[in-house]
């Protein structure tokens, strides 16, 4: 599996490809190609972050619901 190194390099890399692009479809796909290598290098900080950080507490409500009213009637 690539290190976050690895991944800035790739778009490092895609950066000086997209500066002697010819054609605006090049273009497009490498700045596409640069967004997703920026993303993945970052990927695995964020990842040890959300891990590390506690849950977020339980939302109560102020008071309990009013009991929900049974059948009318029953056929046994």
């Amino acid at each position: 599996m690539s290190s976050s190194e690895d991944y800035q390099a790739k778009a490092a890399e895609a950066l000086v490809q997209l500066g002697e692009a010819k054609t605006e479809a090049e273009r497009v796909r490498l700045r596409r190609a640069h967004g997703v290598y920026m993303k993945l290098s970052t990927h695995g900080a964020e990842a040890a972050e959300r891990a590390a950080a506690r849950p977020p507490k339980r939302i109560v409500p102020e008071k309990a619901a009013p009991p929900k009213p049974g059948p009318s009637f029953r056929l046994s």
